[in-house]
């Protein structure tokens, strides 16, 4: 059911450090799955002409929220270093340790799933890092039902001792 929590499994993981061709950009909530399907298509054709594969499936990390809209960079991992060409720009997913969850469903299903997230992130005593982000494994375009897409739900975490976020 749309919009429903679902039952999270949360694996605290230590990530290393990822190299990623992103575009970034303030997008309006309601425009963000036009900007992922534009953005991952440019991001996929600069690798291209740039002689390199992306190294995983695309994701898309949240940097922040403001009236103007939602702080958004989509793209790919790289496992050669990628200089940027024209708006896709060199990147990294960041090391450290991390709280991360499958989404299982169709993407109404993500901000519940985020919500769920948040509260089992507090629930095991951790404290929230900042700019979490969405792997897509199985998504649009894949020919699956939107019933089976898998999102990877990633949370960076601070530091013992940092202030929580809010």
């Amino acid at each position: 059911m749309p919009g429903r929590p679902q039952a999270l499994e949360v694996t605290i993981v230590e990530l290393e450090v990822v190299r990623v061709a992103v575009i970034r950009s303030i997008v309006a909530t309601e425009d963000v799955p036009d900007f992922m399907s534009d953005a991952l298509e440019l991001v996929a054709a600069a690798l291209r002409e740039a002689g390199l594969a992306p190294a995983g499936p695309p994701f898309a990390r949240y940097h922040s929220m403001s009236p103007e809209g939602l702080d958004v960079a989509a793209g790919f991992p790289v496992a050669e270093p990628f200089l940027g060409a024209g708006v896709v720009h060199p990147g990294e997913l960041p090391a450290g340790p991390a709280a991360v969850a499958t989404f299982v469903g169709p993407y109404d299903g993500l901000e519940a799933a985020w919500a769920t997230l948040r509260q089992r992130i507090a629930e095991l005593g951790r404290t929230r890092g900042d700019d979490p982000w969405e792997v897509y494994f199985i998504g649009p375009g894949s020919g699956v039902d939107e019933a089976a897409w898998r999102t990877e739900l990633v949370w960076p975490l601070a530091a013992d001792g940092a202030p929580a976020k809010a």
